[in-house]
């Protein structure tokens, strides 16, 4: 990144900082009078100019007018902040004067969805960044006065100068130094609107000064002309900027066809590199275009979106071949990063023309994933040859089934490097608090395919990256250019210190992975294979522990309707800074409250013989917009939920903004990658539901409307069978009943009779078997009653929910296996 660049983007990201200070009360550094409205145009604008004097280290202040004269641009540094700043947030068209000075839920702003009206207004409130129900969940009331405001500016003002204090002297690297400021945007700036007159306040002042600088850094090196022209709105039809989206292919193979030799830990390796080689291969696409951390809209789940200038594409394809030749080599053609890129207009970055380009983006990546390494051209041939050492089973390895030429043998079973390390990076995750990344000088890669990688970390080498768990574990061997600190939780964040080379960033990460106490290790020891204390906990013990039948629990969730929801949602209000904004919301929830949502489950699990808490729920992934869990089978219907209704608060109550899951029970040793695919069949079946918003579970598909009223019959059932001497003879009999009902109507469809039949031999056989049920058991004769009255006459369809219940109670009050 060149001074020019960094610049323009420094200036972006500060531009409207100034609002923050005028809404805490701050005084300006002149009085407001006309003079300075002449020059400033906008208070604000004063006081972004005064943050700038006061708060950027002095070697970077010289020509960093952007910020003050932005709304009165008199350089071509003060045009393209200008640009850049009405292209991030597009036009205003609000008739309302005034709104509170509260950022509003951008889901209230999901106004486009078919058949969905939007929540009222809800607001989040005024506080700094920490994930907590209380902070990040959006509320009714409203706190905009000075007072909030102020406590928070005073905070901001404070870190601001502690980041100066590190980034001061003749060492002080750029780079570093907007990393850092860009985290302490988001720290304190996600919560506050960055417009409210005449403007819906669903804008963060984060979202909306990130993408400001992601444009300037694009705008900056165009001619002076042409800024002016797009400026003063003349040839809108001309491109100035690049919509580029890279998505990893091969994801679900890559993590989920392993053995269950290491799988516990080695599954969670694995999906934590799968992050890992999202963020890096999307800040090594940056790296090669010159461009600024800022410039990232967004990266998780396998895909990131960026913002480039025009010109950039011969250097995207030169990223793309060098990023596929260290794939192939690495993985041997399982993974693949597609790269596609959609060219923005001036008249391009609001409403349906920006949406369009959104959809043709994703259309363009869906291409390229079908003529994969084709950028290669004949190097792609190598997918097609023999290895070397192929054909010799001494070599393969037992958890991936392929062969390396240097496989190591742990506890008897055949690894190669690559998937031990996995599972070692599994290990190291359990308690980790932080992350280090390091950016090094890119390992030079071997000749294709000709030899493997020894570890992860190699791979990430070959991009010029570092990644480690431990504080004092730096790149051996190598020379750091800069570290980045990322704080996987709120605590930690005061523990580091920003310095001249290394900055300091929050980073979101579901890292919820149960371990083996002693005690249960004394437990289940010579019960269940490779038991080693403080490990992982296997799956096979987690299956042990759960309550009833010896099952573990496969979850899989992602939203329902995500394109739509980003394509169509924002209707003419999609601008860049609003879809920025719902990304991170997402981002917020799924990387970051999920993480404590789930914490929160664990620590609520108990077996009834068991002494203390036991944790039970194992976070496989959980980001952009889906997530995978696996734990004892009990715990996952009830994870399901709290996701669900957490995601409907969150989203302020939007009947737009659901979500649909699948949950499979398997056994501990039953093949994980099939495990996840009949999960994922599962979850396709909730889907398959009118409307989604569905969970899929023991075979039925639930609303989530009716989950509650099932779960409390289910709790019924057992409270009948485990208190009141009910024999499980009631909850087979209800089973019988659905089977015999379901087997009508399925017979009903296969002849061509679509409606659904009620009446049949069932009604009676419930009457009599319910009836003569109540009468021999006293002590549960009304409740009894009640649930035969359920299944009178028309009230018989309530069989499918009542059946669902009964096999749910029926599992929980079985002995063993």
């Amino acid at each position: 990144m060149d001074d020019k660049v960094f610049q323009a983007a420094l200036a972006g990201l500060l531009h409207d900082v100034g609002k923050f200070a005028q809404r805490a009360g701050e005084l300006g550094s002149r009085t407001w009078d006309s003079e300075s409205e002449r020059d400033y145009k906008y208070q604000h604008a004063l006081y972004s100019g005064d943050f700038v004097e006061k708060y950027v280290p002095k070697q970077w202040q010289t020509g960093l007018s952007g910020p003050a004269r932005h709304h009165r641009p008199q350089t071509h540094h003060d045009r393209v902040v200008a640009l850049a700043d009405h292209l991030s947030a597009g036009e205003r068209a609000d008739e309302r004067k005034d709104h509170p000075k509260q950022l509003q839920s951008i889901f209230c702003g999901v106004t486009g969805l078919k058949d969905t009206q939007p929540p009222t207004a809800k607001y989040l409130p005024l506080k700094k960044l920490e994930i907590k129900r209380e902070v990040i969940f959006p509320v009714d009331r409203i706190d905009d006065s000075y007072g909030t405001y102020e406590a928070l500016w005073r905070d901001f003002e404070r870190d601001a100068q502690a980041l100066k204090s590190a980034h001061s002297g003749d060492k002080a690297d750029p780079t570093t130094y907007l990393h850092s400021l860009l985290d302490l945007m988001q720290r304190y700036t996600w919560c506050i609107p960055s417009a409210y007159y005449r403007s819906v306040p669903d804008v963060s002042l984060y979202d909306h000064s990130r993408m400001t600088a992601a444009l300037a850094a694009c705008l900056v090196e165009q001619p002076e002309d042409k800024v002016q022209a797009w400026l003063e709105k003349k040839n809108q039809d001309e491109s100035v900027a690049l919509l580029v989206g890279g998505d990893i292919s091969g994801v679900q193979k890559f993590i989920y066809t392993i053995t269950s030799r290491g799988a516990t830990s080695g599954l969670r390796g694995r999906s934590m590199y799968l992050q890992l080689l999202t963020e890096v291969t999307a800040r090594y696409v940056l790296k090669q275009l010159g461009l600024p951390l800022t410039n990232l809209i967004y990266a998780g789940g396998g895909h990131f979106y960026l913002l480039a200038p025009i010109g950039s594409e011969k250097a995207l394809q030169d990223a793309q071949r060098q990023i596929s030749r260290i794939l192939l080599h690495h993985h041997q053609g399982d993974l693949y990063l597609a790269l596609a890129a959609e060219t923005l207009q001036a008249d391009e970055f609001q409403g349906k023309p920006f949406s369009e380009k959104w959809r043709s983006l994703t259309q363009k990546l869906q291409l390229a994933k079908q003529t994969q390494f084709a950028e290669l051209g004949d190097e792609a041939k190598l997918l097609f040859e023999p290895l070397e050492h192929g054909g010799n089973d001494e070599k393969q390895c037992a958890v991936c089934q392929r062969e390396h030429a240097e496989p190591k043998e742990k506890d008897g079973v055949k690894k190669c490097p690559v998937c031990l390390s996995f599972e070692d990076l599994g290990k190291d995750l359990r308690e980790v608090k932080f992350f280090g990344l390091d950016e090094i000088k890119p390992a030079d890669l071997p000749g294709l395919l000709q030899k493997p990688a020894g570890d992860w970390n190699e791979i990430l080498g070959h991009f010029g990256f570092h990644f480690y768990v431990d504080k004092n574990a730096p790149a051996p061997g190598q020379e750091v250019i800069r570290r980045h600190w990322l704080a996987i939780n709120d605590g930690v964040l005061s523990d580091l210190k920003p310095a001249f080379n290394q900055s300091i960033n929050r980073r979101f990460f579901v890292n919820v992975t149960p371990t083996l106490t002693k005690e249960e290790y004394v437990e289940f020891k010579g019960k269940v294979e490779d038991l080693h204390p403080d490990s992982v906990k296997p799956f096979e013990v987690m299956a042990e522990q759960a309550q009833g039948i010896k099952r573990m629990g496969v979850l899989r969730m992602d939203v329902d309707n995500l394109g739509k929801i980003f394509s169509e949602g924002l209707g003419e209000q999609a601008t860049l800074s609003r879809v920025a904004n719902l990304s991170f919301a997402f981002s917020l929830f799924f990387e970051g409250w999920m993480a404590q949502l789930a914490n929160e489950v664990n620590q609520t699990i108990q077996r009834r013989e068991a002494k203390g808490i036991e944790e039970r729920l194992y976070s496989i992934y959980s980001g952009g917009d889906d997530l995978f869990f696996v734990g004892s089978w009990e715990v996952m219907p009830l994870l399901a939920e709290r996701i669900s209704d957490d995601l409907k608060r969150y989203s302020g109550e939007h009947p737009g903004i659901h979500l649909s899951g699948g949950i499979t029970l398997i056994d501990g040793k039953y093949p994980l990658y099939q495990a996840a695919e009949d999960a994922h069949e599962a979850e396709q079946a909730a889907k398959d539901n009118p409307g989604k918003n569905a969970l899929h579970f023991l075979g039925a598909t639930v609303p989530w409307a009716k989950f509650a009223e099932i779960k409390a019959q289910q709790e019924t059932l057992v409270k009948l069978v485990e208190t009141k001497d009910v024999p499980k003879s009631l909850l087979r009999r209800l089973n019988q009943l659905y089977t015999e009902y379901a087997q009508a109507n399925q017979d009903m469809a296969r002849q061509g009779q679509g409606d659904k039949v009620y009446w049949g031999p069932w009604h009676w056989h419930s009457a009599y078997s319910l009836g003569r049920l109540a009468e021999r058991h006293k002590k549960a004769r009304e409740e009894i009653k009640q649930i035969r009255d359920n299944l009178s006459g028309e009230n018989f369809k309530n069989i499918e929910w009542i059946g669902l219940a009964a096999r749910w109670a029926e599992l929980l009050v079985r002995k063993g296996q």
